[in-house]
């Protein structure tokens, strides 16, 4: 007969495979239950992701890409409300990546096709600078107490304003652009060539709109001309006017300056949130 030692080693041998069914159902049931409470808490984020527009960033050439610069300009892409897209190669204007609408499809304009317009319109807005040159006042000229203390003395006084009715428009229709035609017939306060903006009378001696425009004319210097218009119309063409990368900064800073006294250095803010 067996010993009481044996019957209770038996029996404990004939029940573990059920405990350990028990056991390994309770594991189960509490990991399906912390991965559905993570896939809860993670739902919201991707939807915000999934529908928020997209952006890339712009370098002068591979030599840019240094983590510290890059880190700088993505850290303020989400002040924009833009998430990191896919870069693509490297073209004229630069190093670009990808952008998105929100429907998710490529719409940027092919370097091919920038390369074709981008001569003719810099003729264009270089003829335009110099057929107003005679009426270009500077903008340390205007006389403005807050300005100064946002840009340097020498900004101001290289800068030039033109004030026009109608404002000088390039003819991208005419051009061979017609999808940019509503930028073209667009009701705007003032624009920016290279060094000068251009502004209504009526917008005169509104100092946020001279604000806005030099915001312009620091992209424009850092930027270069070329790759100024080739992100500038890969913007309008993703986003639109308002939601574009350079217009939305430059809105952005406007707000900060018309409604706070806090004081900072824009071509420092510019140049950092471009990755320069």
């Amino acid at each position: 007969m067996p010993c009481p030692e044996s019957g209770e080693a038996m029996r404990r041998w004939e029940f573990a495979p059920a405990m350990r069914r028990r056991s390994d159902r309770i594991r189960i049931g509490r990991i399906a239950t912390a991965l559905s409470t993570l896939v809860a808490l993670a739902a919201p984020v991707l939807t915000q992701a999934q529908n928020a527009p997209r952006v890339g960033w712009i370098f002068s050439d591979p030599s840019a890409l240094n983590p510290p610069k890059l880190a700088r300009f993505q850290g303020g892409l989400p002040e924009l409300g833009y998430v990191e897209d896919s870069k693509i190669g490297n073209t004229r204007a630069g190093k670009i990546s990808s952008a998105a609408g929100s429907g998710g499809k490529r719409c940027e304009m092919a370097p091919e096709e920038f390369a074709k317009f981008y001569p003719p319109l810099l003729d264009w807005i270089r003829t335009t600078l110099a057929a107003s040159a005679h009426v270009a006042q500077t903008v340390a000229s205007r006389g403005f107490s807050r300005l100064p203390l946002y840009f340097t003395e020498e900004t101001l006084a290289s800068t030039k304003v033109v004030l026009a009715d109608p404002l000088p428009m390039p003819p991208l229709s005419s051009m061979g652009l017609a999808h940019f035609a509503d930028f073209e017939r667009g009701n705007l306060d003032g624009i920016t060539y290279i060094d000068t903006f251009f502004l209504k009378p009526t917008q005169s001696n509104n100092e946020n709109t001279h604000f806005h425009e030099l915001v312009h004319v620091i992209q424009w210097r850092l930027l270069g001309p070329e790759r100024f218009l080739f992100s500038y119309a890969n913007g309008l063409e993703c986003f639109g006017y308002r939601q574009s990368p350079l217009e939305a900064m430059a809105y952005d800073a406007e707000t900060a300056f018309a409604s706070s006294t806090t004081i900072f250095n824009v071509e420092k803010m510019v140049e950092e949130k471009l990755g320069m």
